[in-house]
């Protein structure tokens, strides 16, 4: 998932991670802010790092915003 891609209608069909950007815009955190908050150590949920990037776990998201995910 990039981060101009469209957010799914329901947050359970988002892939495992996402980019801080889509979590951020789910949150209504502003990208630069958002930025801010992942290399200080407080974005409001765990930042995952890798290579240089910055996602946010899709089951972390669902739980901050208090979605319990549906079981199949």
């Amino acid at each position: 998932m990039k981060a101009s891609d469209p957010i799914p209608r329901d947050l359970e069909d988002l892939p495992p991670t996402v980019p801080l950007q889509v979590a951020s815009r789910i949150l209504g955190i502003g990208r630069d802010h958002a930025y801010e908050l992942a290399r200080s150590g407080t974005y409001p949920i765990r930042v995952l790092e890798s290579n240089g990037r910055f996602k946010v776990s899709k089951f972390d998201l669902l739980a901050y915003l208090g979605a319990v995910p549906r079981n199949n």
